[in-house]
């Protein structure tokens, strides 16, 4: 269901599985889903590096939330990753970051339509925890 909110444009990927990466003072991360040229798969190289990628998405656990909104923003922001969108099935809410940094932050709730970069997202196919 949540990949169905999330539709790349023209010449771009979403993919659920990701290689990682580690950059100074930034744990390994591996997002719930990403973005990236699909021009990234045509080069020789086996992995898509953080610098590559144009958006992060989280889907925030039910046993560490914490992870999803401290270090996670932290080391995305530190990777170079320029958006990051936290979707919370918990509370039926979320977070854009964006800008150098994440000093953008733009909370929204399920059933909202937002602007997520260069894309639209209609979060009104998006489902809470039961």
């Amino acid at each position: 269901m949540y990949a169905d909110a999330f539709v790349p444009r023209d010449g771009e990927s979403a993919y659920a599985i990701a290689n990682r990466r580690r950059v100074r003072n930034a744990a390994r991360r591996l997002p719930s889903l990403h973005s990236f040229p699909e021009a990234t798969l045509e080069g020789e190289q086996s992995a898509v590096l953080p610098h590559e990628v144009l958006l992060g998405v989280e889907i925030v656990s039910k046993s560490d939330p914490e992870n999803h909104y401290r270090d996670k923003v932290h080391d995305y922001g530190a990777m170079g990753i320029p958006l990051h969108l936290i979707i919370d099935p918990r509370t039926g809410t979320g977070i854009v970051h964006s800008e150098p940094g994440y000093a953008n932050r733009e909370e929204f709730v399920f059933g909202d339509r937002i602007a997520v970069g260069p894309w639209t997202v209609d979060t009104g196919g998006l489902l809470t925890y039961a």
